[in-house]
């Protein structure tokens, strides 16, 4: 059980700008429409043959303008998309809107003014066409998954998986850039937003023409209902979000004219708005989620706003999941592709040889035998960035001797973490200076770092390890004992955690590996009854900040702290943090960030083996990805690339690629 003591604080990230007086002008570009795919594309893998392609829908409009923000802005609108005008559909009966709580309705004259930053779509939908050439409409694309497809429930048992089967089908109210790793957050549900004076709130201003994919619209309680139980977890598993979510007054979280949402928050925060873009920050129904409950959140996905619908007839669970372009998407003009496709493919032979038989078009690489094959390749492009994550070994203070710190001290300074590299990532990785990625701003010096034991690769492993084998024996380490080393039941996990195993053999520690499924590893992790060790993913979360991505980790209340259930809080850290949440100059954040740092690499009871890279490889006609630096999965709502045939026959793409916008 996780320790009813925890005091929840996030503090967002303040992006604020100047009053938007232009009326919001759109443009898509002059994209040409798709007929079909080209005919010598290989079909889809074994499991299932690839979708006949729908009919051509006429060519989209350029995204349509919410009434409300119409009657907040002037203009003409003269430079306007010059796409093909949408045909007007028939007029349809009006569904029933979901019930709005009278109680969460706010008084009218606090939407009066509209919002603040209202960004036009022009000023951010950009295309790279410089390097891919101008949009194209139509084509399937498929994509090829490392994991099962087992469930959906974003909300209350968040996995890639989950980000996989909800990013395309839901929206959240604001969004990172698709096309601007380094931009602010763009539009989502919301079309503009404003944050208060006092940097205790924002209120988001609602578009009024989304429409949820059952053909009811979407209200401001669909909205406010979801951040409520992702915030309570009511009749849910386990929220993400609820810890990103801790300086909401739930009290204050009300609906403004039914048009806006607005959020207190507990005290001033530096970072109001980073957590509402949090790609598992999804809005869903109302009435949806009533009538089935937490069961829907895992089954069912036909009932989302975002640019693509499920398919009817299919069932989650299934290793093969098509969808396709939602005509009433509240972008006008989006997405450019008509079908999507994702293949859950474990097996990771089997995923190379998918993806080098173009059967799948875009692969995102974690094993960089893999990455190698891809590189080599005439046609398939290539891209890799470091990750913000870490591949992290846990050591459990609640088990004796692991409460002892000079225990903790000697394991860590017995990993051989330049070997981990280089068996784990065939050499694509880093050894990092602490717990904040590699090149990271807020990084500790190199000097601070290696003033720790263990914390910086020695010029002599083997005498380390040596000084680390002799702290163990003066602190009468049992070596005769057989110690728990904690495993999700994925391959990939297995594998890495294999190293761990070797490396601590080295120190005489013999290990068993507890090997449980993903779902009851999670909840073992977060209950805090997993074994001696445990191997876990690390980092801060693709968020490169000291206070919300150190903090995913090493708050005494995170979800994902996986000490504290059952173990006292580490006072001292949570004092800086909560004075870290209320800076806002970079020094001084930097500074006492890296204090906070250098505490908790002191305890060693969490740190990373190695720092890992990611790498996508995609065929030619797949055009429009932007590479980010780190895993925000932004681009996995697809509503940004495009299927261009003309390019099918491209090649020149063996060696790692350089152009792509973002690559390195």
């Amino acid at each position: 059980m996780i320790s009813k003591n925890r005091k929840w604080k996030l503090w967002r990230l303040f992006l604020s700008g100047a009053l938007v007086s232009m009326m919001f002008v759109v443009a898509c570009g002059a994209a040409t429409e798709v007929q079909e795919q080209p005919a010598q594309q290989s079909s889809a893998p074994a499991a299932s043959q690839q979708q006949a392609a729908p009919g051509q829908p006429a060519a989209p409009s350029a995204p349509s303008q919410p009434a409300a923000q119409q009657q907040q802005q002037s203009g003409s609108g003269a430079g306007g998309s010059s796409a093909a005008p949408a045909q007007q559909p028939a007029d349809q009966p009006v569904p029933t809107p979901t019930t709005v709580a009278q109680a969460a309705l706010a008084p009218v004259s606090e939407s009066a003014m509209g919002p603040r930053e209202a960004p036009s779509f022009a000023s951010y939908w950009k295309p790279p066409t410089a390097f891919y050439g101008e949009p194209v409409y139509g084509g399937t694309l498929r994509i090829n998954y490392e994991d099962p497809l087992e469930h959906a429930n974003v909300w209350g048992a968040r996995s890639g998986t989950t980000i996989r089967y909800r990013v395309p089908t839901h929206d959240t109210l604001i969004q990172d850039d698709p096309y601007d790793p380094g931009g602010p957050y763009i539009p989502g549900l919301a079309y503009g937003w404003t944050v208060d004076d006092d940097l205790q709130g924002v209120t988001f201003f609602l578009k009024d023409n989304v429409m949820w994919h059952n053909g009811e619209p979407m209200t401001c309680e669909d909205a406010r209902y979801s951040y409520e139980i992702m915030i309570t977890e009511e009749g849910i598993t386990g929220s993400y979000m609820k810890n990103r979510l801790t300086d909401v007054d739930l009290s204050q979280m009300q609906c403004v004219d039914e048009s806006a949402l607005k959020f207190r928050f507990t005290s001033p925060s530096a970072v109001p708005l980073l957590s509402f873009g949090n790609p598992a920050a999804m809005i869903f129904n109302k009435a949806w989620f009533q009538a089935g409950g937490e069961e829907a959140m895992f089954q069912d996905v036909s009932v989302g706003t975002g640019p693509f619908t499920w398919d009817e007839g299919q069932q989650v669970g299934v290793d093969e999941q098509h969808f396709t372009r939602n005509p009433d998407y509240h972008v006008d003009g989006l997405p450019y592709i008509y079908n999507l496709t994702i293949f859950g493919i474990l097996d990771e032979s089997a995923q190379q040889a998918a993806m080098l038989a173009h059967q799948t078009d875009w692969h995102w690489i974690r094993n960089f035998g893999q990455y190698d094959q891809y590189v080599k390749h005439d046609q398939i492009q290539t891209v890799i960035r470091a990750t913000r994550s870490s591949e992290n070994l846990w050591i459990n203070t609640r088990n004796a001797p692991f409460d002892n710190v000079r225990v903790r001290q000697a394991v860590a300074m017995g990993f051989d973490k330049l070997t981990g590299i280089k068996v784990t990532l065939q050499g694509y990785g880093s050894t990092g200076l602490g717990l904040m990625p590699p090149g990271s701003p807020w990084a500790v010096t190199e000097d601070q770092a290696c003033s720790i034991p263990g914390w910086c690769p020695p010029d002599d492993m083997e005498a380390q390890r040596a000084a680390a084998i002799q702290i163990l024996n003066e602190e009468g380490f049992d070596f005769d004992k057989t110690y728990v080393l904690t495993v999700e039941s994925d391959n990939q996990r297995v594998n890495r955690a294999t190293y761990m195993q070797e490396q601590l053999r080295l120190l005489g520690i013999k290990t068993d590996f507890d090997v449980i499924e993903t779902i009851a590893y999670r909840k073992s992790r977060q209950a805090g009854d997993w074994g001696d060790f445990m191997a876990s993913t690390g980092g801060v979360a693709g968020v490169d900040d000291p206070f919300l991505g150190l903090g995913h980790y090493h708050r005494c209340a995170s979800l994902y702290n996986f000490q504290t259930p059952g173990t006292d809080c580490n006072a001292s850290v949570e004092a800086k943090f909560e004075e870290l949440g209320k800076m806002t100059a970079f020094e001084e954040r930097k500074q006492l960030g890296q204090e906070i740092q250098i505490e908790l690499m002191q305890q060693y009871w969490n740190f990373p083996s190695f720092w890992e890279q990611e790498g996508v490889a995609f065929w030619p006609e797949v055009r429009g990805y932007v590479h980010f630096p780190g895993p925000t999965s932004s681009h996995l709502r697809w509503a940004h690339m495009w299927i261009d045939p003309n390019h099918y026959s491209d090649s020149g793409f063996s060696g790692q690629t350089q152009g792509v916008p973002g690559g390195e």
